[in-house]
């Protein structure tokens, strides 16, 4: 079980990506007084990523799910395809931690706050290679059947985050950039469907795209 999150986790990423470590869990006002931040709620999270997913994807048609700018980029139902593979992938993560046992002497070397792992997941200003196992095999042509496998998979994992009462800061998971626990790993999650989903919209925007 170790293996299958290590191997899990190292494969989001290609190795020369890069974390601004200076970045901050903090706002600092003018009076020179730091605020922390508010914590983010997973749930509210995973609803609100949801939420703008099937919004964005919810009427189109074959054709503008099928567009792509070129050979290499992907389509938005190849991006639908990728979400759903990473969100499955990061499940099994979860649920692999959650079986082999709390790792609470790990809590320490956290070092990120749930602010920065969104933020950084988020931020579209670097490129990410996504690991040959995480590239979509264009087996979805329509956007419900491409949402009917996201919304159906998204509900298990809300539901098994319900179910599961245990608590997600006892257990930690290791990634390229650093520790993250459970908690945040879920955060990372819904923030990867965040960062596609704007890629969506950012395709959609292309002067090419079908108008419909």
């Amino acid at each position: 079980m170790k293996i299958l999150i290590t191997f899990l986790s190292l494969a989001f990423f290609s190795s020369d990506y890069t974390w601004n470590k200076e970045c901050t869990g903090h706002l600092v006002h003018k009076s020179g007084i730091e605020e922390t931040l508010v914590k983010t709620d997973m749930f509210e999270y995973l609803e609100e990523t949801k939420e703008a997913l099937k919004e964005s994807v919810g009427d189109l048609s074959e054709e503008q799910m099928a567009f792509k700018t070129d050979t290499i980029g992907w389509s938005v139902a190849e991006i639908v395809e990728h979400i759903v593979i990473v969100e499955g992938a990061l499940k099994s993560m979860l649920e692999g931690r959650i079986q082999s046992g709390e790792t609470p002497d790990l809590k320490a070397e956290v070092q990120m706050t749930d602010e920065q792992v969104v933020g950084f997941i988020t931020d579209r200003s670097g490129k990410i290679q996504t690991q040959s196992q995480f590239v979509p095999s264009g087996k979805y042509s329509d956007s419900d059947e491409a949402l009917e496998a996201f919304m159906d998979q998204r509900e298990d994992i809300v539901d098994w985050l319900k179910d599961a009462d245990v608590d997600m800061r006892n257990y930690v998971n290791e990634f390229p950039f650093g520790k993250i626990d459970a908690y945040q790993t879920v955060l990372f999650m819904a923030g990867h469907t965040e960062r596609h989903t704007a890629q969506i919209e950012e395709l959609k925007s292309h002067s090419e795209f079908p108008e419909e």
